[in-house]
């Protein structure tokens, strides 16, 4: 067999392969180009998603600064339905639930909270809100749902934070000894350099003295 007729045999399986199979190829590259410009499309829509939210943020921080209470709550609510899966949402529930503190509307600032908690995709939004949220249930002295939010959350780069508050929680409920505990741990897991070491320091220095101390 000559190679010129091995050539021909070649350009004719390749017609046969492709009468049978071009269909199915053509389909293929087509739903390939499709999920391609459906995957651009998507990503183009996140990136505007996220710009339109923001700028609608700045205006909630503006009316933060100005202390609009209506404003904060109607662009709150704004980020929240229009731009539910941005990290603006979530901030924009922290500046709501912050609003209903200053207005003593503790139980709403518990919705706002708790929204963070459900539907924030960031960890770091998450622990914020757990914490703030603790801190509410204890100004409601509703000590141990507070205590209960936090007690499983003592490792990582917040170990610190949730010790101090369970600190605090403690001593609300006038339990120094256990109070000194916690914010001895939040002590060991705090850097060296972290501002809030010398705030937690003046917490145990105004502790009661122990009675280990005192025999």
């Amino acid at each position: 067999m000559s190679l010129e007729q091995t050539e021909e045999e070649q350009v004719e399986a390749l017609k046969a392969w492709f009468k049978k199979n071009g269909s199915a190829l053509i389909f293929g590259l087509a739903i390939g180009l499709s999920v391609i410009g459906g995957y651009r499309f998507w990503t183009d829509y996140q990136v505007s998603q996220a710009q339109k939210a923001s700028l609608v943020y700045s205006g909630l921080q503006n009316h933060l600064i100005a202390n609009d209470s209506p404003k904060v709550f109607e662009t709150g609510e704004q980020l929240i339905k229009q731009f539910p899966g941005t990290p603006y949402a979530a901030l924009a529930a922290l500046g709501m639930a912050r609003m209903s503190v200053q207005n003593n509307s503790l139980d709403a600032a518990e919705v706002h909270l708790h929204w963070v908690i459900d539907n924030a995709d960031e960890d770091g939004l998450k622990h914020i809100a757990r914490l703030r949220l603790a801190r509410v249930l204890a100004a409601e002295k509703k000590y141990d749902e507070a205590l209960a939010l936090i007690n499983n959350y003592s490792q990582g780069s917040y170990a610190s934070l949730y010790s101090e508050v369970r600190g605090d929680i403690l001593l609300a409920q006038n339990q120094p000894e256990q109070a000194r505990g916690a914010y001895q741990q939040a002590l060991d897991t705090i850097a060296a350099n972290d501002k809030r070491r010398m705030l937690i320091e003046m917490k145990i220095n105004d502790l009661p003295a122990s009675d280990n101390a005192q025999g």
